[in-house]
C-alpha cells in the first residue's frame, strides 16, 4: 500500500505510532524498533516520505508495520526557510485542517506538491496550488469564472473572500473591498481552475502571487478556524 507519512510519535524507546494516508484511508499503525539506528525501516521514519508498506495481520490495539520501501523524500541536504516552510505547511494543513476520514482527500495534490516542491523548487506556486486544492476539499468553492451576484461573465472588477467570488461592474458596491488589481484577479483565476500542478511551469509575477498568498492564508484561517503554527518561515 502506498501511504504519505504524516506524523510520527514516539511508542515506549525505540517504537513509533504512525500516522499516514493512502489514497482512500487514513491508516494508524505501529512501527517497532524503528527508532533504532539498525531499524530496517529508518527510511520511512520522516514526515511526508511516500512510501509502499506492508502490515500484518493479527489482533493489535494499533496495526504492525510488517516492511516498508521509502519511494520518496522530500528530504534535501539544504533547505531554506522557504522551502522548509513549505513542506511544514502543506503538513499542517493535511493534518490539522481536515478530520481523519477526509485526509486522504488530500493525498493526490499533497504526493504531487511535495514531489513538484522538490524538483522545481517554486514553493509560492506550489502552495498557492495546494491551497487552492484544500480550499475545494474542504467545502469552500471560490467562483471564479463569473460574478457571484448576478453570473455576468463580463467586466469582472473585484474579488470578495467573504461572497466567495468575483463581483462585476454592474453589481460592485462600496461595501466591497476592490484591493486586488486585475493581474491579481487572473492569477487568482487560473490557479483556482488548475486541477493539478501544470502552472509550475509557467510564468506569474511573484509580487501578485506573494498578495495571493497571504490574502488566502487569511481566508483559510478565517474558514477552518486554524491559526497556522509555520508561517513565519514564508512570510516575511
Amino acid at each position: 500500500m502506498q501511504v504519505i507519512i504524516l506524523s510520527i510519535s514516539t511508542y515506549k524507546e525505540k517504537d513509533a505510532v504512525i500516522s499516514a494516508i493512502s489514497e482512500n484511508e487514513f491508516i494508524t499503525f505501529l512501527a517497532r524498533g524503528i527508532n533504532g539506528p539498525k531499524s530496517k525501516n529508518l527510511a520511512i521514519n520522516n514526515a511526508l516520505t511516500i512510501a509502499d508498506i506492508e502490515l500484518m495481520d493479527g489482533n493489535f490495539k494499533y496495526p504492525v508495520l510488517k516492511s516498508s520501501k521509502q519511494l520518496f523524500t522530500p528530504m534535501r541536504l539544504e533547505m531554506d526557510s522557504k522551502y522548509l516552510g513549505s513542506l511544514l505547511l502543506m503538513n499542517e494543513i493535511t493534518n490539522y485542517l481536515f478530520p481523519d476520514e477526509e485526509k486522504p482527500k488530500l493525498f493526490k495534490a499533497l504526493g504531487e506538491g511535495i514531489t513538484l516542491l522538490k524538483k522545481k523548487n517554486d514553493w509560492l506556486m506550489t502552495l498557492l496550488l495546494f491551497f487552492a486544492t484544500a480550499i475545494r476539499e474542504g467545502g469552500f468553492e471560490l467562483e471564479v469564472n463569473k460574478c457571484v451576484r448576478c453570473e455576468g461573465k463580463n467586466r469582472i472588477v473585484a474579488f470578495s473572500f467573504e461572497e466567495g467570488g468575483f463581483i462585476c461592474e454592474k453589481c460592485v458596491d462600496e461595501e466591497v473591498n476592490r484591493d486586488l488589481t486585475k493581474n491579481q484577479m487572473i492569477l487568482l483565476r487560473k490557479i483556482f481552475n488548475a486541477r493539478d500542478f501544470a502552472l509550475l511551469d509557467t510564468d506569474y509575477d511573484k509580487e501578485d502571487a506573494e498578495v495571493l498568498l497571504r490574502r488566502l492564508i487569511s481566508f483559510m484561517e478565517e474558514a477552518f478556524g486554524y491559526h497556522f503554527k509555520n508561517l513565519r518561515l514564508i512570510l516575511d
